[in-house]
């Protein structure tokens, strides 16, 4: 397994509006592989979501690196930035996009394997220590899950102007049946649960999408 160096991971989860057709769709991710050329970046992923988790999933993922703040700030400056942007909130519903900003050490994206982000707002009122438990909780699906072959759990960094999210869960899979058999897991959905009980579960967003392609 190739890991990549620290580099500051950026992820948008968009959910798909009533107005967005398939030819949009291509378009918007025609968009996101162009900024991956045409912007000052490390890595750019993104992906329709495979439909493993039902209605509730968004419906199209970005992940992009950046090596420090300098050049995050460099690219949210970036024309090419605003205008995908923009066109991709045409097609979304803009008002409830999830964003986070975290370090990231894991492995590198692999054609066709699959990756599930999910990501969480604190309810208010939770504590330090119930926070730290249900991170613990998470981690301990590195050793329950088999089909897990990385699993990354950090804290939002506050970047985001709107719809920023608090806490991030990425795990890494084969193939679809791997997160199949991740999401069915019993420790997954004790996990899961214990998080439903400390975020919002209005502003939770979640998606599984295959790497490299689209």
């Amino acid at each position: 397994m190739t890991t990549i160096s620290p580099v500051i991971r950026r992820v948008v989860l968009w959910r798909w509006n009533e107005r967005a057709t398939s030819e949009q769709r291509l378009r918007a991710k025609e968009g996101l592989a162009y900024i991956g050329f045409a912007s000052r970046v490390e890595a750019v992923d993104f992906g329709e979501d495979l439909g493993l988790s039902g209605e509730t999933n968004y419906g199209l993922a970005l992940l992009r690196d950046h090596r420090d703040k300098a050049s995050w700030d460099d690219y949210n400056q970036d024309p090419h930035h605003f205008r995908v942007g923009g066109f991709i909130d045409t097609m979304t519903r803009e008002e409830i996009t999830a964003r986070a900003d975290y370090p990231y050490t894991g492995p590198a994206s692999v054609r066709g394997r699959v990756r599930h982000v999910a990501l969480y707002v604190w309810r208010d009122g939770i504590d330090a220590r119930s926070r730290q438990e249900a991170r613990r909780t998470l981690a301990a699906l590195r050793a329950d899950c088999e089909s897990v072959y990385a699993l990354e759990i950090a804290e939002d960094l506050g970047w985001a102007k709107t719809g920023r999210a608090d806490l991030v869960l990425e795990a890494h899979f084969a193939d679809e049946q791997g997160a199949a058999a991740f999401l069915a897991h019993p420790a997954y959905r004790q996990a899961s649960a214990r998080l439903a009980s400390l975020t919002r579960g209005e502003r939770t967003a979640q998606i599984q999408h295959r790497m490299k392609s689209g």
